[in-house]
C-alpha cells in the first residue's frame, strides 16, 4: 500500500500516520474521559494535544469550539446548541439587561420549544414570524448560568464530549469563570476536554479549589528519545525510507519537540525524493539531514524573528517619546532571550530571576521595580495575542511564578540561529 510523505511525516490538522500510542499520555486520555471528570490537556504547541483527540474519539462523539480573544463563555454555549441542533431564539431584551445588570445582557437568554418535536418548532418559527407572545410553547434557559446550560444540555438527550480548543486564548477573567462553569458540568456529567497551551499543572484550579478531584489532567509532554524513535521507525516502515544513518542527531537536533522531529523527517524524505512510498528502500544521509535541517531553521526563523518584532512593538518608535520614557519590557525581554543561558531558558525562568537578569541590561536598572516587572509578566498571553503573536511563544505561570517558552520550535530555532545577529536586527525602541 503506498502512503503520501505529507500523510506519513509533518504537522496538519488530520491525524498523521506515523502516530504512536504512549501509555503515560494515551492510556491516561482514555482513562480520563471514561472516569467522569472533567478532562484537561496541556502542553507546548504542536506536542499532540489536538492528535491526542482524532485517534481516540470520532468525529460523531464530540463537538468542538475552537476559542478565540474575543470569545466569551455565552459565545461557546450558543455554538455547543448549534452544533448538536438545539433550537432557540433570544429573548428580548432591554429589560433582561436592566434586570440582571451589565453581565447578563441581551441575549443570554434564551427560549427553547417546550415540545422538542419538528411541528412544535414549525408551530414556533411561524408564531416568531407573526410576532405573536406563545410563552406557554417555551422554556426560558439563561446562558450566563452554568446551571440552565447543564439542564438544558441534560433535557435534550446530550451524550458528547465537549472539546474546547485553543482554550489560552480567551482573556483571563473568562477562563476564571469557565473554571467554576466546569464544576457545575460535572456535577451534571457533561464531560468538557479542555485544550491549552502552558506547561505546569494545575492551571485550572488556580481559579477554582473546588475543581481539585474533579479534573483529570493529561500532560502531553515530556517526549522520550524512545517516543521519538518509534515514531520515526512507524514511518520509515510505511514510506520504505531509513533513517539509521542520522536518527540520534535528527533527534537531539528537535529539543524534545515531536512536532520538529515530523518537520524534519517530513523535509528529509522530501529532499530525498520520496513523496510517497518508494519502491526502493531510500537511505536518508548526513547530508539530507543537514539540508532538511537548514530548511527548517529558516522556515521556523521567519516566524519566530517576525514575533520578536512585533513583540516588542517598534510601532511605538514613531510617537515623539521614541519609548525613551518607557521601561520598555518587552524589547529587554527579547533581549534576554537572545542572550541568556539556553539552558536556563530551557528550564524555565522565575520572577525574581527576570527582575535580576533585566536589572543587569536595562538603561535604567534602578527604575526596574517588581510591580511593573509583575503586571508586564501578567499581560503576557494578552500582549502575544494582540500583536497577532498565534500561537503564543512565552507564557507566565502565575501561581509557580515562572516563565516558560511554550512554542516548541522556539528551542530549535534559539539554538540553530545566530542569536547576536538577529539582536542587532530587532529594532531598539530607546533608539531614535
Amino acid at each position: 500500500m503506498s502512503h503520501k510523505t505529507s500523510d506519513v511525516f509533518g504537522v496538519k490538522s488530520t491525524l498523521i500516520k506515523s502516530y504512536i500510542e504512549r501509555n503515560t499520555v494515551d492510556e491516561k486520555f482514555k482513562n480520563a474521559i471514561q472516569d467522569g471528570n472533567e478532562v484537561i490537556v496541556y502542553g507546548s504547541s504542536k506536542q499532540g494535544k489536538t492528535s491526542l483527540i482524532l485517534k481516540h474519539l470520532d468525529e460523531e462523539q464530540y463537538v468542538k469550539v475552537e476559542c478565540s480573544p474575543q470569545t466569551q463563555p455565552v459565545d461557546i454555549y450558543k455554538s455547543i446548541l448549534r452544533q448538536l441542533n438545539i433550537g432557540y431564539i433570544e429573548s428580548e431584551t432591554s429589560e433582561t439587561a436592566n434586570e440582571h445588570g451589565g453581565k447578563v445582557g441581551a441575549g443570554f437568554k434564551i427560549k427553547i420549544p417546550f415540545i422538542g418535536d419538528t411541528s412544535a418548532s414549525a408551530e414556533v418559527s411561524d408564531k416568531i414570524s407573526n410576532k405573536r407572545n406563545a410563552t406557554t410553547m417555551f422554556v426560558e434557559y439563561n446562558l450566563a448560568l452554568a446551571q440552565d446550560v447543564s439542564e438544558l444540555l441534560k433535557k435534550s438527550g446530550v451524550d458528547k464530549f465537549i472539546v474546547i480548543e485553543n482554550f489560552h486564548y480567551l482573556e483571563l477573567s473568562v477562563q476564571e469563570t469557565l473554571a467554576y462553569d466546569l464544576r457545575v458540568f460535572q456535577d451534571h456529567h457533561l464531560i468538557f476536554i479542555v485544550l491549552g497551551i502552558w506547561r505546569e499543572a494545575n492551571r485550572l484550579i488556580q481559579f477554582n479549589g473546588d475543581l481539585l478531584d474533579r479534573i483529570t489532567e493529561v500532560p502531553v509532554e515530556p517526549w522520550e528519545s524512545l517516543d521519538f524513535q518509534r515514531v520515526i521507525e512507524k514511518g520509515e516502515k510505511l514510506l520504505n525510507v531509513d533513517f539509521s544513518e542520522v536518527r540520534e542527531q535528527l533527534i537531539s537536533d528537535s529539543f524534545d519537540s515531536v512536532g520538529v522531529i515530523q518537520e524534519i523527517c517530513k523535509h528529509c524524505c522530501i529532499i530525498a525524493g520520496v513523496t510517497s512510498t518508494s519502491e526502493d528502500k531510500v537511505t536518508i544521509t548526513q547530508d539530507i539531514l543537514n539540508e532538511a535541517l537548514e530548511r527548517k531553521a529558516q522556515d521556523y526563523g521567519i516566524r519566530h524573528i517576525r514575533n520578536f518584532e512585533a513583540f516588542v512593538d517598534i510601532a511605538r518608535r514613531t510617537s515623539n517619546q521614541s519609548g525613551k520614557k518607557s521601561l520598555a519590557f518587552p524589547y529587554y525581554f527579547i533581549k534576554l532571550l537572545l542572550t541568556h543561558s539556553f539552558e536556563n531558558i530551557e528550564k524555565g525562568l522565575s520572577r525574581a530571576v527576570l527582575l535580576e537578569e533585566i536589572r543587569k541590561i536595562h538603561h535604567r536598572p534602578d527604575d526596574v521595580r517588581s510591580g511593573d516587572l509583575g503586571a508586564f509578566l501578567h499581560n503576557l498571553t494578552e500582549h502575544q495575542i494582540v500583536k497577532k503573536i498565534q500561537p503564543p511563544f512565552v507564557d507566565y505561570d502565575r501561581g509557580g511564578k515562572m516563565l516558560k517558552v511554550i512554542d516548541s520550535s522556539l528551542y530549535f530555532f534559539l539554538k540553530h540561529c545566530d542569536r547576536e545577529e538577529i539582536l542587532e536586527d530587532i529594532p531598539n525602541p530607546l533608539e531614535d
